[in-house]
């Protein structure tokens, strides 16, 4: 695909055009072949791009249909100054321009036959609801790690968290709630990370620290479901965390 844009630009700066409509469009078909070179390397990347979330297959499709766009605009360009020139010698570029799409629309094609997969995060998800907690440990733990959705990003924290408590990990369940409350203090998960905090000492042997933590839910966030299950906690002794 990239020799036939190679081919192209050489075909275009040999014309009769002027220099200045060669330039501009040598411009244009550079900058059209470095977002080619990048969209074609995400291709090569096979394994990658079939684990993707549906969301982001979306975008390569959306991305091959812009390239197409702009190749439709260069191709108008070309038209009009072999008008304008006298030129009769486009077929050629023609069927280079008519090749190229082709190869866009077969990739796009093929992109479409991709099954959709689920994200790390819903298959951690998943996992943990299935208490396969080292499982969904491993799985929420890769999906921060590749840029993951902004608006997911607290909640696959709590589920890491969740997980450590589920195996009586309470020590790591701690600081992965510690966390969600520190660096996301609008998320909704705060209430729960608090609960889940308290209930950590608690099961650790640490009533004391569990119970400050519990009342300070209590307080900041009283009309809370979490809140309510903290009071209830205090109330039954704390015996069972």
């Amino acid at each position: 695909m990239l020799r036939v844009l190679r081919f192209f630009l050489i075909f275009i700066l040999a014309g009769c055009a002027s220099q200045q409509d060669m330039n501009s469009l040598k411009w244009e078909v550079d900058a059209l072949n470095t977002r080619l070179s990048k969209t074609e390397q995400q291709l090569r990347e096979k394994d990658r791009i079939f684990g993707q979330s549906l969301s982001q297959q979306a975008e390569l499709h959306a991305r091959f249909t812009e390239v197409q766009d702009q190749l439709f605009s260069i191709q108008g360009r070309l038209e009009e100054m072999q008008m304008s020139s006298g030129s009769v010698a486009g077929g050629n570029v023609q069927a280079r321009i008519v090749a190229l799409e082709q190869d866009i629309q077969a990739v796009k094609d093929s992109l479409g036959k991709v099954p959709v997969t689920k994200s790390l995060y819903e298959t951690g998800v998943e996992r943990f609801r299935a208490a396969q907690y080292a499982d969904a440990i491993v799985d929420l733990k890769s999906y921060l790690g590749q840029n993951p959705d902004r608006a997911l990003v607290d909640n696959a924290h709590f589920w890491i968290g969740e997980s450590y408590y589920a195996l009586g990990k309470y020590e790591d369940a701690i600081l992965r709630y510690d966390l969600v409350v520190k660096k996301f203090t609008s998320s909704e998960k705060v209430t729960e990370c608090l609960l889940k905090q308290g209930m950590s000492f608690i099961k650790m042997g640490d009533k004391e620290t569990g119970e400050l933590i519990l009342q300070q839910l209590i307080s900041g966030y009283s009309n809370s479901d979490a809140a309510a299950k903290a009071k209830k906690i205090i109330k039954d002794g704390m015996g069972d965390g």
